[in-house]
């Protein structure tokens, strides 16, 4: 009689699939029972328990293989305060490593452990006796102090010291303070510099970290990536901030001039903005490069102000020439004795309009930020060639006059809002 597995396959592999049933039963049931005594020995048996009672090597040998289970299941157990990733073990040491150098800007606290008065903002130590933050972090601070915190045998400490203005510059939106040295024995050791890094040398995608204090938050630190290079911002006089590093790494308010830093702990930016709709952050964060923070604080502490080159006008709103059909800048004051006022440059009075920058050595210039990007490149006393177009002095005529004017630049500084 042939075998009905052969000649009913369907039989066959109907009873295949009720053995297989029936050895996932088994199984279930073994690893139930075997985690069961497993943990059983991990929770219940400990040294001295009624359960370790009585004599013989057959009272042994369960317990054995019943913490040998426990032992082997151990690992797979969640919630162990050091089980932390290679990654999370290095952004913690980063942070226990930089942090102390990163500290609260404000006015004087009342007491070491009373809250801050007023406006706040982050700043971190640059050398061994100034602090770098936000021009607009300390604009309308009357009498500047920097918090540190620090750990001490209580618990956080804080120490607060006094500190001054040595340099400004609100078109970078960059402001450096000297700690006074005559207040504290410890200052030395609290003004330990963080490492700088390249920003030129940064990637889209690379890792980054913002510490600061969002929100009067002491000693945050925020995770994220590189979204972005070369994002240009306006600053102050509608002068360009270009460079501009964005990233996703939360930044809140309270987080303005606090660093950004790279994987290896190295400051790479300065952060100063965030892009939002309700004033919190929404996935987009600015920091200044390091690069330009490093060179504009360099002449803050030689100089206290950043120099740049000046051509001695007052620009009017690009609104102005766009409604009048002229594309380019145009002048609307003339500073009495300044580069442009020398080479012939016009500005707008008795209801004449005034010249109309329309190229700056060779370069296209179609509003008033091509104009600043363009200065941003150049050096005091350099000369170049400017064009522009002015009223005709044809009467009949309806096309402008195009003439081009030699101007040597001159020299401002940050606490100028004349260019």
């Amino acid at each position: 009689q042939p075998d009905s597995r052969i000649c009913c396959p369907i039989t066959f592999q109907g009873e295949m699939a009720s053995r297989r049933q029936r050895l996932s039963k088994c199984c279930t049931v073994a690893i139930a029972a075997a985690l069961f005594y497993g943990f059983g020995a991990t929770l219940y048996v400990v040294p001295g328990s009624s359960e370790q009672t009585g004599s013989g090597a057959d009272q042994t040998k369960p317990l054995q293989r019943r913490a040998l289970l426990a032992g082997l299941l151990a690992p797979a157990i969640p919630g162990r305060a050091d089980a932390l990733m290679p990654e999370e073990l290095r952004a913690a040491s980063l942070f226990q490593r930089v942090s102390p150098s990163v500290l609260t800007v404000g006015e004087k606290r009342s007491s070491p452990s009373a809250a801050p008065q007023g406006p706040t903002g982050t700043g971190f130590v640059w050398d061994a006796s100034h602090v770098v933050t936000n021009f607009h972090v300390v604009s309308e601070l009357k009498d500047p102090h920097v918090t540190f915190l620090r750990k001490g045998e209580a618990g956080d400490e804080h120490v607060t010291l006094g500190a001054y203005v040595v340099g400004a510059d609100p078109l970078s939106d960059i402001a450096v303070l000297q700690v006074k040295d005559d207040q504290s024995a410890e200052m030395p050791t609290l003004m330990q510099p963080l490492d700088r890094g390249r920003s030129h040398m940064l990637k889209p995608g690379q890792e980054v970290f913002a510490l600061g204090n969002p929100f009067g938050l002491e000693h945050s630190m925020s995770k994220g990536v590189i979204s972005g290079l070369s994002r240009s911002m306006e600053g102050a006089g509608g002068w360009p901030m270009n460079g501009i590093i964005q990233t996703d790494a939360s930044i809140n308010p309270g987080n303005s001039g606090g660093p950004l830093l790279d994987s290896e702990g190295a400051v790479v930016g300065v952060n100063t903005a965030i892009l939002s709709t309700s004033g919190t952050f929404s996935g987009v964060g600015f920091a200044l490069p390091i690069d330009t923070v490093a060179k504009n604080v360099g002449a803050m502490i030689e100089e206290g102000y950043v120099s740049r080159p000046s051509i001695g006008v007052e620009l009017a709103p690009d609104a102005m020439s766009e409604s009048l059909g002229m594309p380019g800048a145009m002048v609307m004051k003339v500073v009495p004795g300044g580069p442009a006022q020398q080479a012939g440059m016009r500005a707008l009075r008795g209801g004449q309009l005034g010249d109309v920058i329309v190229r700056m050595g060779g370069r296209q210039i179609s509003s008033s930020t091509d104009v600043f990007r363009y200065l941003d490149q150049r050096k005091p006393g350099e000369e170049i060639v400017m064009t522009v177009q002015r009223a005709s002095q044809d009467v009949n005529s309806d096309d402008p006059d195009v003439v081009d004017l030699k101007v040597r630049l001159g020299r401002s500084n940050s606490k100028m809002v004349v260019y």
